[in-house]
Parts: structure tokens; C-alpha cells; sequence
């Protein structure tokens, strides 16, 4: 029999396995997994921001439903708004809020102002809130229909 060359094959591609495997990652990969974390945490980032204003705004909402909730339910001051007499005030312990309370009788309209027609007693009361916050005055409008008695 013939010598035969020795294989030395498998022991090369098992240096240049190690090799590899050693060598980490490129600095192209690093960029562009650095560019998509920025993008994701940017993301992210502006939906907290979002979510914030969201929140803040419908508190805001929430109190001033609560507000007027509070204004409709005092029956002395409706009376008095519906003799005619529009009040304007600041809310007690509601520091930043105030309101403005008018009303006037209801009337509707059969499509043009000529043929308006007056419910008897029955007025239309519109509240409004206002919210003095450190960069702007906020406004809350309720309309309401109101039967005396």
C-alpha cells in the first residue's frame, strides 16, 4: 500500500470554527442593532409622553364634570339663575376653577327664526367652567334643558 497524505481537513475547519466564533460581531451589526434600540426607545418614549397628556387632560375633564355635577345639583342657585340673573363666580376650595351660570327660555325653531316658539316654563341653562392652568384658561360648556316648578 501507498502512504496517503494525512487529511488535515477536519482539523482546519475546526481552527477556523474557533476562529469565528471568537471573532464577535461587525461593526456594521453594532450600528445597525444600536440605530433599531434607538428607534424602539424613541418609540417608546413618545407613547409615555402620549399616554401623559391623555391622562392629564381627561382628569381635568373629570373634574370639571364633577364641578358641574356639584353646580346643577344646588337648586338655590338654579332658582336664582332662572329669575334671570347670570352668576359668575370662583369655585370654593377649587383653587384655579370658576364658573359662569346663565339661563334663558327655551325656544325652538321650525327652521327659521320668524317661527321660534316658547316652551312655557322651561330654560335652557348653560354652565361653564373655566381651569386657569399655568399656560393656558380652559373652557368646559354644559347645556341643559331645566322645567321650573
Amino acid at each position: 500500500m501507498k502512504n496517503l497524505p494525512k487529511d488535515d481537513s477536519g482539523m482546519a475547519k475546526q481552527r477556523k470554527a474557533i476562529h469565528h466564533a471568537q471573532g464577535g460581531f461587525t461593526l456594521i451589526e453594532v450600528v445597525v442593532a444600536l440605530i433599531i434600540l434607538g428607534i424602539s426607545l424613541g418609540a417608546i418614549f413618545e407613547a409615555l409622553s402620549v399616554s401623559r397628556n391623555i391622562a392629564i387632560k381627561a382628569d381635568e375633564t373629570l373634574d370639571a364634570v364633577r364641578l358641574a355635577g356639584n353646580i346643577l345639583a344646588d337648586p338655590v342657585l338654579i332658582n336664582t339663575v332662572v329669575k334671570g340673573n347670570t352668576v359668575s363666580q370662583s369655585i370654593d376650595g377649587e383653587p384655579g376653577w370658576r364658573f359662569t351660570f346663565s339661563a334663558q327660555p327655551l325656544e325652538f325653531n321650525a327652521g327659521n327664526r320668524r317661527n321660534s316658539m316658547q316652551v312655557p316654563a322651561m330654560y335652557e341653562l348653560k354652565l361653564c367652567l373655566f381651569h386657569a392652568t399655568d399656560r393656558r384658561e380652559k373652557e368646559f360648556c354644559i347645556n341643559r334643558w331645566y322645567r321650573s316648578t
